[in-house]
């Protein structure tokens, strides 16, 4: 038994050697890649317009904490339906590659009776008849209006960063609350989208009430977005009319029907679509061939200030992207116009000396090369690619 003992515990031993050695270090290398941290947070806000706590679902940008940078402002009625997939679409489609919208901050505003808060509530005559021109403040989408506008608003506005540019999105009731808040406050929400609002008879004088946001002053809240799915048109398709007919030239509305998608099917693809036209004139294709030089991408963001009223610069990444787009291209010049005003506008960042240091080597000149890269070393020590790229210019000099 002693010798059986002796040779268990001898065959063991090497299966934990030949464990240790050939089949632990496999598991060592093989890590799970975490998820992307979702930087959202549910704040509790207590409403005296409403006499209730409400709750608000608030998605940051990944960087906000990072940066001081600012933020316009996506509102989202029937938060708990829209929320998830709004923050991450507003994601994708700011995000570094794709560039069709700037990053913002999403407000999903979460639901405690919809049909209270949606529904226009009307004041009546004398004589008891409803009187559909006058809505009441104190009762549905005129007290929530008012809850909008002087608590919710104002509460964003205090405790983020915030650029003052809002949208107000809203489907169905939301769609039709939505255009009610554009007709009241057309400057509160510069840009509306409204998917498949419930427009109905009893709401049928909003329809005629265009001009009151139509002839506003403020030039900056000119930007709405209608959808509808496969269903009935009528009401929608009065208010295109009275778009085309009245809109004026500083006014931009567009108009989609999903004919594969049914009421409830197609707020994604609409908000999707919404978006991309409430930003129809930021794109700038970094991964094309056309010449850019610096004073053109200045010039392009002045447009978009004059655009959405507050000043919008283009980031370090961006100006970043737009450089190597030029190097590619092997249009050195540009590239170096390029690389060397993002440095004069971050010259704290590494990266900036990197790519500049970059464009200096495909250029030929070394000794600037050289000196970039040690800068961009310098600030970030952990620059591998850049030490490996700063031996091999050294060592051409010898």
């Amino acid at each position: 038994m002693k010798n059986r003992s002796k040779l268990v515990r001898y065959i063991s031993c090497l299966f934990f050697v030949f464990f240790f050695v050939f089949i632990a270090p496999k598991f060592a290398i093989a890590q799970l890649d975490s998820l992307h941290v979702r930087n959202d947070k549910a704040i509790l806000l207590r409403s005296d317009i409403l006499s209730e706590d409400r709750t608000l679902w608030i998605h940051l940008p990944a960087d906000y904490s990072e940066t001081n940078k600012t933020y316009p402002v996506l509102y989202l009625l029937d938060g708990e339906g829209h929320f998830d997939y709004a923050s991450q679409m507003v994601s994708f489609l700011s995000s570094y590659d794709r560039n069709r919208m700037p990053d913002m901050i999403v407000v999903g505003i979460v639901n405690v009776d919809r049909g209270r808060d949606f529904t226009p509530v009307y004041s009546k005559a004398s004589s008891g008849r409803v009187d559909s021109s006058k809505v009441l403040t104190t009762a549905g989408a005129g007290r929530f209006l008012r809850y909008l506008e002087n608590e919710v608003v104002p509460y964003i506005d205090r405790n983020y960063r915030v650029q003052p540019y809002r949208i107000l999105a809203g489907h169905s009731l939301g769609g039709l609350f939505a255009f009610y808040a554009k007709e009241c406050r057309p400057n509160l929400f510069p840009a509306t989208i409204l998917m498949s609002p419930a427009i109905n008879g009893v709401n049928d004088h909003m329809l005629s009430n265009l001009g009151s946001f139509l002839t506003a002053s403020h030039p900056h809240n000119g930007k709405l977005f209608i959808s509808i799915g496969n269903e009935n048109t009528l009401r929608v398709d009065s208010l295109t009319a009275g778009l085309k007919h009245f809109a004026p030239n500083w006014f931009a509305w567009d108009y989609r029907k999903y004919e594969d998608e049914n009421h409830f099917s197609l707020p994604f693809k609409s908000l999707y679509d919404g978006l991309k036209f409430i930003y129809k004139d930021w794109f700038i294709d970094y991964y094309g061939s056309e010449s850019m030089t610096y004073q053109e991408i200045i010039r392009h963001f002045n447009v978009l200030s004059v655009e959405f009223g507050y000043t919008i610069s283009p980031t370090e990444d961006f100006v970043n992207n737009c450089g190597y787009n030029q190097l590619r291209a092997k249009r050195l010049e540009n590239a170096l116009g390029i690389f060397v005003e993002n440095l004069k506008k971050f010259p704290n960042s590494w990266n900036a000396y990197d790519s500049l240091g970059e464009a200096y080597m495909r250029s030929g000149n070394i000794p600037l090369a050289i000196l970039n890269y040690k800068k961009s070393i310098e600030l970030n020590p952990h620059n591998d690619d850049g030490k490996e790229m700063l031996k091999k210019l050294e060592e051409s000099k010898k």
